[in-house]
């Protein structure tokens, strides 16, 4: 039965995922991911031939990635809120379930790991003793600690207390940092024999007590809802997710904002739009955070291409991440009977994300002082505000049009 649950869930789950594939993958989004890779390939092998054997910190950078990628991944349960009572009479039966979620859950991280590991090697191979054939043990290695990580969450979900959780999570990240240094400053096989060692101890310790305790159902429940959460927030960049929950906060901190909008006729959706910017998290929270970590990125990149490659990909994003607000209100019939002009409607969008986009802007530009000269930094700089332009006043008319045609209400 647990089983056949599995395999439907699974199926639907993957159906779903395909579809909402297709916008993700786009092809504007393809071609400027695959600039933005030639770019960092082409950056990484010219940070290489500056480097040699006396560069002290590639073991410790492996040491850090490596435990970084033992962490990506979670455990794909599928579990639904009705679950809670529904299966809980199965609850015995769980464990072949779970076991079937964490097989198909490894997939991401085992690829995540290849990956990783295949990008660090020549790093590894400049600065330390290695060859590229000792990739082989990086992997394995790698991927007996993961499958520890999942025994680790799977045994997190018989933890009521929070405090035995993180006790057991750190547990985990003190074991992987000490297998990492073995393998990395000591032996690869010894770091090898160190995971078979690890993965023992888990598997005896998960086989003594795990049957002592019940499974906290909604934890688990909320655990899986949360990395769906995070998956929508990710699709939610490209295309409207109808099923992504957000909240509303009152940030009364910013009223000052508000008040700057005139109280106009011609305004309304102006005010209506910063106000759902502001107070709903579902774009603010998309919006600061992609503006931070674009920030943080061109604050460490020397390179002018690679610099204005990141600053573009990341206001793309951005104004990718904003397109759904031109809808935020159509479900509310106070906004269609309003004596209003529906073309204010694109104005005030196109003015909003002019604003937003050159906010990210100049965050870009003053980061891109600390790593490239003034005259560098200036054309990074109005090659964004241009890019701002573009986008709000010709790229939005023409991606609102194709989105309202397939937009479902």
């Amino acid at each position: 039965m647990m089983n056949s649950i599995w395999k439907k869930r699974v199926s639907h789950h993957q159906k779903k995922m395909l579809r909402y594939l297709k916008y993700v993958l786009n092809d504007h989004f393809v071609i400027v991911c695959l600039f933005l890779l030639g770019a960092l390939g082409y950056s990484y092998s010219e940070f290489l031939k500056t480097i040699s054997t006396d560069f002290i910190y590639g073991r410790m950078i492996a040491v850090i990635l490596f435990t970084g990628l033992l962490f990506i991944g979670k455990l794909a349960t599928l579990l639904q809120p009705a679950d809670a009572v529904f299966l809980l009479p199965k609850e015995k039966s769980l464990k072949d379930y779970l076991s079937l979620a964490k097989w198909h859950s490894f997939l991401l991280p085992a690829s995540v790991i290849i990956l990783g590991v295949g990008v660090l090697m020549p790093l590894l191979v400049a600065t330390a003793s290695f060859a590229f054939t000792d990739m082989l043990y990086f992997v394995v290695y790698l991927l007996i600690m993961k499958d520890c990580e999942f025994k680790v969450q799977h045994f997190e979900f018989k933890l009521a207390s929070t405090a035995k959780r993180k006790e057991i999570r750190f547990a985990f990240l003190l074991s992987a940092l000490i297998g990492n240094f073995v393998m990395l400053y000591f032996s690869l096989l010894a770091g090898i024999f160190f995971a078979v060692i690890v993965y023992v101890i888990w598997h005896q310790y998960e086989k003594r007590f795990l049957p002592a305790h019940s499974y906290q159902w909604q934890a688990m429940i909320n655990a899986e809802m949360g990395r769906m959460q995070r998956i929508f927030q990710f699709i939610n960049l490209f295309t409207d997710i109808p099923v992504l929950k957000t909240t509303v906060k009152r940030r009364q901190y910013l009223d000052g904002l508000l008040k700057r909008i005139k109280i106009e006729h011609r305004r309304t959706f102006l005010y209506l739009y910063s106000r759902a910017f502001l107070r709903g998290t579902e774009y603010s929270g998309l919006f600061v955070r992609l503006s931070l970590l674009a920030i943080v990125l061109v604050l460490f990149v020397e390179s002018f291409v690679l610099s204005l490659l990141l600053a573009l990909l990341f206001l793309y994003l951005t104004g990718f991440q904003l397109l759904p607000l031109y809808f935020h209100f159509d479900n509310m019939a106070m906004s269609v009977l309003y004596p209003v002009d529906q073309k204010q409607k694109i104005k005030a969008m196109k003015e909003i994300l002019l604003i937003l986009l050159l906010t990210e802007s100049c965050g870009i530009g003053l980061a891109s002082l600390h790593a490239l000269p003034l005259m560098a930094s200036l054309s990074v700089f109005f090659s964004l505000v241009l890019f701002s332009v573009l986008f709000s006043h010709f790229y939005l008319p023409d991606r609102i049009k194709k989105m309202g045609k397939t937009r479902r209400y």
